[in-house]
């Protein structure tokens, strides 16, 4: 992917999450990145395939976050936390009329999303087990099936952020559903450290 594309991914990224896709135009991303509209289209060929490749960009971004996270945790469950904590202040009235457009415009990429998010059930379910051996997590779960789980209700939140207007609701259930399948994994020693965490965040 070359520079230009990067750049145009980028800006086309922050006028989305802030003003929503059926707002902003190829127009606006082309004035926003000092480009010519046949330079971006020579880029990007229609806008469809922009939305698709700011997700994909977007997810790259939120990946790399969360490995710079991952290696500075003290355990997997403090990198689970940091992720989360991380997550979490992502949910704005921005990133809810994001996803409110694209079930609504794109509902095929929006499918394709919770289709790659479910892909992850095994890689997570993997990540989960060294938890067991650094006594934060029972030894008596099945971390595989126990991902699918989660992963299944973090694409029904995804979801209610494609029709919700209130981020402060989806934000709720999204710290509901994460302290549930934390606190159901946890041993005595990660509850404690679970406790700590929500206690020092006010969440």
């Amino acid at each position: 992917m070359s520079d230009i594309t990067d750049n145009i991914l980028a800006k086309a990224s922050q006028l989305m999450e802030r003003y929503g896709i059926s707002s902003v135009t190829m127009d606006d991303i082309a004035k926003e990145c000092h480009i010519s509209k046949r330079t971006l289209y020579e880029q990007i060929p229609d806008k469809r395939t922009l939305v698709w490749n700011c997700i994909l960009f977007h997810r790259k971004r939120k990946q790399e976050e969360a490995i710079k996270l991952v290696n500075k945790a003290e355990s997997t469950l403090d990198a689970l936390l940091r992720i989360y904590r991380n997550a979490r202040k992502g949910l704005t009235n921005s990133s809810s009329i994001f996803f409110k457009d694209l079930h609504r415009l794109y509902p095929e990429l929006e499918k394709k999303c919770r289709e790659i998010h479910s892909e992850q059930s095994k890689s997570f379910g993997e990540y989960l087990t060294r938890g067991v051996n650094e006594g934060m997590f029972r030894s008596d779960i099945d971390f595989e099936l126990a991902a699918k789980i989660f992963m299944a209700q973090s694409n029904a939140i995804m979801k209610e952020i494609s029709t919700s207007n209130e981020p402060q609701i989806i934000a709720k259930t999204m710290t509901t559903a994460f302290i549930i399948f934390l606190r159901g994994i946890a041993t005595q020693k990660g509850l404690e450290i679970i406790d700590n965490f929500f206690k020092e965040n006010n969440i």
